[in-house]
């Protein structure tokens, strides 16, 4: 039963970033692992909700994967408190 609550809740949040993403026409999430390392899923997800914290256009096409990775992870340390946990390589 854990399992599929499990799943569940994956499912939901899946949904939630999809929804929140839509109109980036880059952005394709499908998984949580594929679907986030060229970093523009992450930038997407933070935009989505803070427009004002920068450019999208800047981020999505002229940057590397490592680059972008790196941009979202220190978008979302300065402006909205959350912790980086991943390294972008």
């Amino acid at each position: 039963m854990a399992g599929l609550q499990q799943t569940n809740s994956e499912m939901i949040l899946l949904s939630w970033v999809r929804q929140s993403t839509r109109n980036y026409p880059q952005v394709n999430v499908i998984n949580f692992t594929s679907s986030w390392s060229d970093g523009l899923a992450f930038n997407a997800l933070l935009h989505s909700h803070r427009p004002d914290l920068f450019d999208w256009n800047v981020v999505a096409s002229q940057q590397s994967p490592v680059q972008r990775l790196d941009h979202a992870f220190n978008i979302a340390r300065q402006h909205l408190g959350i912790e980086k946990l991943l390294d972008p390589e």
